[in-house]
């Protein structure tokens, strides 16, 4: 989905959450977030997000994608699983009665990280992310991993990652 539809089946949720007199809140991460916030790239295949109020806006979105031919799960929370208590968010806009908020970058590099997934588009959004925040080394960017994450939890491989794309950078 390119950014204008992310943004066009959000304001439906705001304003169908006004009609029933509902507040709502969603926290994007992921590529939403690269997409809708930090302009990183043009489409992502879907919405990882926090939401509340959880049954009504899970509603919202099946009735979105039977009506526009999306996928049952364009808008999801299968990422919270993978977010701790102390995400760090920030405001993106509002629409209708939905406050829509996206993970801080910071917050948003150290979940790449975690996964450390090198397919895909989640290379690049590290790629992104490390240059958009200055990060140079491997200990600053190990850094902002531990202002969100236990040591405990990195994996092996994100020190590779990390070396990779911070040579990458270097180069060019």
């Amino acid at each position: 989905m390119r950014k204008d539809e992310l943004l066009k089946y959000l304001e439906i949720i705001g304003l169908e959450l006004e009609k029933a007199g509902l507040q709502g809140e969603v926290i994007i991460t992921g590529g939403a977030a690269m997409c809708l916030v930090h302009s990183a790239r043009d489409a992502t295949k879907d919405i990882d997000a926090l939401y509340k109020p959880k049954s009504e806006i899970h509603a919202l979105a099946e009735k979105i994608a039977d009506e526009h031919g999306l996928p049952r799960n364009w808008l999801n929370d299968g990422v919270k699983g993978f977010m701790d208590g102390n995400v760090e968010t920030v405001e993106f806009m509002r629409t209708g009665n939905l406050k829509i908020s996206a993970v801080t970058p910071e917050y948003l590099l150290a979940m790449k990280l975690m996964s450390s997934r090198v397919e895909g588009q989640d290379y690049d959004d590290i790629k992104f992310l490390l240059r958009k925040l200055n990060i140079h080394t491997i200990e600053d960017a190990v850094s902002v991993i531990k202002r969100f994450f236990p040591l405990s939890r990195v994996l092996p491989k994100t020190g590779y990652v990390i070396e990779q794309v911070l040579d990458e950078l270097r180069s060019g």
